[in-house]
């Protein structure tokens, strides 16, 4: 009997040693992998060339590089590709042409983990970006160049988690006093915002700097106006789902009303990863 009962007791002790705890299902993590962009023509046919952005992520998911191309046979390309310190960016690489040679185009200065320059290589103290933040948004961007004729200021306004209006000061060339030239007034959707783990892309040094990608949620319209409140141009943009209840097209129809007037369509077709796989 004493034989038997230690059996069963080893039995019973096995069998709770092979319970195996079921794996919890990861939650999908999708992000663009690319565009496919289209323009429309008045009669709603697609022109034959073709824009098509192509992104990558590092095995951290944090933004690696992207492509940009136009045809098939890649006559225009750019690639940009982001650089890091432990999780801070701290530059932006160009490659020009799929033979040219990448060169670094932005550095950035940090503090407190958060970006509060960023600037040409051999500028950093004469043209650059500056970043003003409140509540860790950015508020301000303000660009100095060793020529006061070309600085230019950024002003933001957050509601909740969304940029809904964009300031641009430009140096008046006779004054040389700063003048308020546009204003960019945004409304978004509830669709979440796709773009919004490319943060390094803001700092690309081009004419606007690309805040409002910062965002939660995905644009829906776009009034801009002059600094004395003359209408320029409106975008409005719808889009579709797919399956996954992510953007599958977005469709901006941009009406202007400056000094050429008119309409124009871009389609953009979006593919998708699930980072989690």
């Amino acid at each position: 009997m004493t034989a038997l009962a230690l059996m069963a007791a080893s039995c019973s002790s096995n069998k709770s040693d092979d319970i195996v705890t079921p794996e919890v299902p990861k939650t999908p993590d999708w992000r663009v992998t690319g565009i496919i962009g289209v323009h429309l023509d008045n009669n709603g046919e697609p022109a034959k060339i073709k824009d098509s952005t192509v992104f990558a992520y590092n095995p951290d998911k944090t933004f690696n590089f992207r492509e940009t191309f136009q045809s098939e046979t890649m006559d225009f390309y750019f690639k940009y590709t982001a650089g890091y310190d432990k999780n801070n960016i701290v530059s932006l690489t160009r490659q020009f042409g799929l033979t040219g040679t990448p060169k670094v185009i932005t550095e950035t200065r940090l503090l407190n983990n958060q970006i509060v320059r960023y600037y040409e290589p051999g500028y950093a103290n004469t043209r650059y970006d500056s970043l003003v933040y409140e509540n860790n948004r950015i508020v301000k961007v303000v660009f100095k160049h060793e020529d006061i004729r070309a600085h230019k200021i950024w002003e933001y306004t957050w509601q909740g988690d969304n940029v809904v209006e964009e300031k641009a000061y430009m140096t008046n060339q006779s004054t040389l006093a700063m003048e308020l030239v546009s204003i960019y007034k945004h409304t978004y959707s509830d669709v979440p915002n796709i773009f919004k783990s490319m943060t390094a892309l803001h700092l690309l040094r081009e004419y606007i700097p690309n805040v409002q990608q910062l965002s939660a949620n995905m644009l829906q319209t776009t009034t801009v106006t002059d600094g004395a409140g003359k209408l320029q141009y409106q975008i409005i943009r719808s889009r579709s789902m797919n399956d996954k209840n992510l953007p599958a097209t977005d469709t901006a129809r941009q009406q202007d009303f400056g000094a050429f007037p008119g309409t124009s369509t871009y389609v953009s077709h979006y593919k998708y990863i699930d980072l989690n796989k």
